[in-house]
């Protein structure tokens, strides 16, 4: 199932519902049918999303242990997943562009997508 994000600010984004799913969780939002993430949140939004990508380079260079980190049930092998810190790099270009000009981002999927 594909999420559909929207923003005045840029273009639309759209991710599948599994990493949708845990960025939304990663920045405090319940992943439901529709959504909204206003200009206040954006700011923690990124910090949270910061704190991610540091995790996930500390686990790459073994100085944290995999274990910790929440590992998707998708049937393949943890080393062979592209990082999410990767897939939220778009995800934080429009939150950063959003933030900047001061418009909010609403998503919008078929149903509600939380696990």
């Amino acid at each position: 199932m594909l999420v559909r994000f929207f923003s005045q600010a840029t273009a639309n984004l759209l991710m599948f519902d599994d990493v949708a799913r845990a960025l939304l969780k990663v920045i405090g939002k319940t992943p439901t049918q529709r959504g909204v993430i206003i200009v206040d949140d954006m700011g923690p939004a990124l910090v949270r999303l910061q704190a991610m990508i540091e995790q996930e380079k500390r686990v790459r260079e073994g100085r944290e242990r995999r274990e910790e980190l929440p590992i998707p049930d998708v049937g393949i092998e943890p080393h062979e997943l592209v990082g999410l810190s990767v897939r939220a790099q778009p995800f934080i270009k429009m939150l950063t562009q959003a933030q900047r000009e001061k418009k909010e981002i609403t998503w919008e999927a078929p149903k509600d997508f939380a696990a």
